[in-house]
């Protein structure tokens, strides 16, 4: 929990500007609490924000959204299969009910690290939860009295935190293969499949050229 209370920091501030921008869709608190508790993705969560804003949504359209945005959680599981597995199945559902896109990264670390208690994936999740929660809160509540949360840069935050991610991560020159192949199927493909799915394929794309680097 130590070890992730400056993500949890982050993840507040971020959940604020999710909670604003709830607010301007005239989506109460507690419905944006509920929001997300359930999702607790600040990416797929603000799509569907701008979903209904648009007024011609039905509940299947969000949650092909969802699931489409949320998709990179299959790789991250996949990741994490080979160390939380042997905490067994109830222990390891628990643990990824917690599961962001910073504990993963922490976790991850930790495990190139030699780390073996199996509950650090739980333990970062707290405060990162606590903290998109408590944010949540306070942007909704405060949504009629701040400005326009795009005016303050929320809509960077996300991007900004994908890069931090992929500068923790890079360590190596051959580490930027795969960051080059992912980015470009995201740039290539982004025009003709629309944001969602290039997000996927660049995931693929460059899931698939770091697995070829291993092996050769």
């Amino acid at each position: 929990m130590r070890d992730a209370l400056g993500l949890g920091l982050g993840i507040f501030i971020y959940g604020v500007g999710f909670g604003l921008v709830a607010a301007q869709a005239a989506i109460g608190w507690g419905w944006a609490l509920g929001i997300s508790g359930a999702v607790y993705s600040g990416s797929a969560q603000l799509a569907s924000v701008n979903l209904i804003q648009t007024g011609h949504v039905t509940l299947s359209t969000l949650a092909a959204t969802i699931l489409v945005i949320n998709a990179r959680y299959v790789l991250f599981g996949a990741a994490l299969q080979p160390w939380l597995g042997p905490a067994g199945m109830g222990r390891a559902v628990g643990s990824l009910l917690l599961l962001g896109d910073g504990n993963w990264i922490l976790t991850m670390k930790a495990i190139a690290e030699g780390e073996q208690d199996r509950a650090y994936l739980l333990g970062t999740g707290v405060p990162m939860f606590a903290g998109w929660m408590g944010g949540t809160l306070v942007g909704a509540v405060a949504g009629g009295i701040l400005p326009d949360p795009h005016a303050l840069g929320v809509d960077l935050m996300l991007p900004a935190f994908a890069a931090a991610m992929m500068t923790a991560m890079a360590k190596t020159r051959a580490a930027f293969l795969p960051i080059g192949v992912g980015a470009g199927a995201a740039i290539l493909l982004g025009p003709w499949v629309g944001n969602g799915w290039a997000v996927i394929a660049a995931g693929l794309a460059g899931g698939l050229a770091a697995a070829l680097r291993v092996k050769t």
